[in-house]
């Protein structure tokens, strides 16, 4: 049993409702293949303005990491990069008012037969004039870019077993709200699913809080925060049962908390 004392969420955010064109089928797309298939991919875009939109093809490296954020970048790649399997246009498009046009692109996995895990690339998609010009307060004009990026997830052979670690659980104290904070490990080659269920049990063994996060993606060697409110519960002791749930797999942890 694991005790823990406390004293103490494929694919960048953008407002969809202010673009005028939007990806019909996502902002995540994930295939899976062996080694030295080919997978055809699409990504379905519409023009939904009045106006001609210019878009921008590009590819960009996701970085992900325990302890920084999120980067994009075309420059610095890493060891689960797919950027080299990818095979369509990069290029300029320009979308007719109303126009619904389909992005075609194929993935080549390398016939390395050693090859096992999730692997992915960032199709990135910049809208040179995503939004029409409105007048707004004091005629203050808005003509914002926007850029999606698309996640492009691809599993190549076998899955492996789940392999997940609590890496880190702190209370965050800061008013109003009392959170638990938990990061989340993945250790397995895989892209996981992961999902948390937090049961909370008072001095006389009663339930008294019990609560469930999304499911979100955790990258194979990277970590994920997730945040359960607990601001419900008075002071006192407690002990807790917390279960991450991925492909139908479940991780537990124990932990004692005390509220003060």
């Amino acid at each position: 049993m694991k005790n823990i004392t406390l004293t103490t969420a494929m694919l960048l955010f953008i407002n969809i409702t202010y673009s005028s064109v939007i990806v019909v089928n996502g902002l995540t797309h994930i295939y899976t293949g062996a080694s030295g298939s080919q997978i055809q991919g699409e990504i379905i875009l519409l023009n939904n303005s009045d106006e001609e939109q210019t878009l921008n093809f590009s590819l960009n490296d996701a970085i992900f990491s325990c302890t920084e954020n999120r980067v994009f970048s075309n420059s610095v790649t890493h060891e689960n990069s797919s950027l080299k399997w990818f095979d369509g246009s990069l290029m300029n498009k320009i979308l007719l008012p109303k126009e619904r046009y389909t992005y075609k692109f194929m993935i080549n996995i390398p016939k390395d037969m050693t090859l096992r895990g999730t692997y992915w690339t960032m199709l990135m998609i910049d809208i040179d004039k995503p939004i029409k010009k409105e007048k707004l307060a004091k005629n203050i004009g808005l003509n914002t870019k926007v850029r999606y990026a698309i996640g492009l997830l691809t599993h190549v052979n076998a899955f492996a077993d789940v392999n997940l670690d609590f890496n880190r659980i702190d209370v965050d104290k800061a008013e109003p709200n009392r959170n638990l904070k938990i990061k989340i490990e993945n250790q397995n080659s895989f892209l996981e699913g992961v999902k948390l269920s937090l049961e909370v049990y008072d001095s006389t063994g009663e339930k008294v809080l019990e609560s469930t996060t999304l499911r979100n993606m955790v990258f194979p060697g990277f970590c994920k925060d997730y945040v359960i409110d607990i601001s419900t519960l008075p002071k006192g002791s407690y002990e807790c049962l917390l279960v991450a749930d991925t492909r139908g797999k479940f991780v537990g942890t124990n932990i004692s908390l005390t509220i003060d």
